[in-house]
């Protein structure tokens, strides 16, 4: 089954309940294989992680947030400076998922946001990388309207 790309509802919830900041969590992404994930993945979970030489479970952390809000598009945004990526990894996924390592009530890792890469992509021993999208209001990686 393919992943659903967007924010996942426990995301919505969360952020509106305060429970999520961006400041201060600490947010990772994990590679997935055939894990389905859509806007109901409440949390990050191992069943169907990707393995592989080179990749933990749990994924990478993701590096030096920015929030941007466009006042002119009525749109905020998120971006991470850094580029997830795993270094001489044999690894095969055909998802991600951004899950939010700090939060532990209500959801413990709450899922945040999902992203499908409309097929399986891998390395072998190679850099296995994410690039995300161009921080700006109609393509950030994480965005809010």
């Amino acid at each position: 089954m393919a992943a659903t790309t967007g924010v996942t509802n426990n995301f919505r919830r969360d952020l509106l309940n305060g429970d999520i900041d961006f400041a201060a969590d600490t947010f990772k992404i994990a590679l997935y294989n055939n894990a389905g994930h859509g806007p109901t993945t409440a949390a990050y979970s191992t069943s169907n992680e990707s393995s592989g030489t080179n990749y933990s479970a749990g994924g990478e952390t993701l590096q030096n947030v920015s929030i941007t809000v466009d006042a002119s598009n009525n749109v905020a945004y998120v971006d991470w400076a850094t580029d997830p990526s795993w270094s001489t990894a044999t690894v095969t996924a055909d998802e991600a998922l951004i899950y939010d390592d700090t939060v532990s009530a209500p959801t413990a890792n709450v899922a945040c946001s999902v992203h499908d890469f409309n097929g399986e992509k891998s390395s072998s021993a190679g850099t296995f990388q994410i690039i995300f999208p161009a921080a700006a209001y109609n393509t950030a990686i994480i965005r809010l309207a």
